[in-house]
């Protein structure tokens, strides 16, 4: 009895030891990985902002609800997503897109000596698109994933022919905005298994939850909350980072 009695007292001195030696390791892990999604974000990100010409944000990438609110890319619900929908200087969205094209200024036609040929410049050819948006974790339930889908992935010869159907390069203008060349605002094409992953969850720190800020239309702030673990478990860290294209 004696003994059984040094026993018990012993592991219930042990075992409190080893969970929250336990729980320190999982933390610190989890922290890691958090730490490592953020350096790869960072560099992605910088490195698609440099080479690009310029940023359009959307409230969504589909209708979803966050935070109990309707989101969506067509922002003023009047059926037709175009440039009025467009989220301006402060306004927060969760769908960035980062757009590149040729010098609007430069056209072949200058050069041709033929002077009935009238180059319109005021028509932007448009290279690659790349964006980042927030959607259902199309692997784990409950969970919101960072997407992100890169024209040049889709690159065969010298256009590119995405997964939706859009072809480029492709001349936009004001019949034909940015807005046409985009996927379908549909919940499938938001978390279709051709976009790449990037974070698995995630929550957005800026107005109405969300994760992109428009910065007087000259930069990008990023602010969210990166989460890792399992549902029981939840260790985060804040995000927030700012990106500006080259102009």
């Amino acid at each position: 009895m004696v003994t059984l009695g040094l026993v018990s007292l012993l592991i219930a001195g042990v075992v409190p030891f080893f969970a929250s030696n336990y729980r320190y390791l999982f933390t610190g892990e989890q922290k890691l990985l958090i730490n490592s999604d953020i350096r790869d974000l960072t560099n992605e990100l910088v490195e698609t902002a440099r080479a690009s010409n310029f940023f359009v944000l959307y409230q969504s990438f589909n209708d979803q609800t966050v935070a109990g609110l309707t989101v969506r890319r067509d922002a003023n619900n009047n059926g037709t997503v175009n440039t009025n929908d467009r989220r301006q200087a402060d306004e927060a969205g969760n769908f960035l897109l980062f757009v590149y094209y040729e010098d609007p200024y430069f056209d072949s036609r200058f050069f041709d000596g033929d002077d009935t040929n009238d180059p319109a410049i005021v028509n932007v050819r448009v290279n690659r698109l790349v964006a980042y948006w927030t959607a259902p974790n199309r692997r784990v339930a409950g969970e919101n994933a960072l997407y992100m889908f890169d024209t040049d992935d889709a690159k065969s010869g010298t256009s590119w022919t995405t997964p939706w159907g859009a072809t480029l390069p492709a001349t936009i203008d004001s019949a034909n905005p940015i807005e046409s060349l985009l996927p379908p605002a549909t919940a499938t094409w938001a978390s279709h298994a051709s976009n790449t992953l990037l974070v698995n969850d995630l929550q957005g720190l800026a107005a109405g939850s969300l994760d992109f800020v428009n910065f007087q239309n000259r930069s990008v702030l990023v602010r969210m909350k990166i989460l890792h673990g399992n549902q029981a478990k939840r260790v985060t860290n804040t995000y927030n980072f700012t990106v500006t294209p080259r102009g």
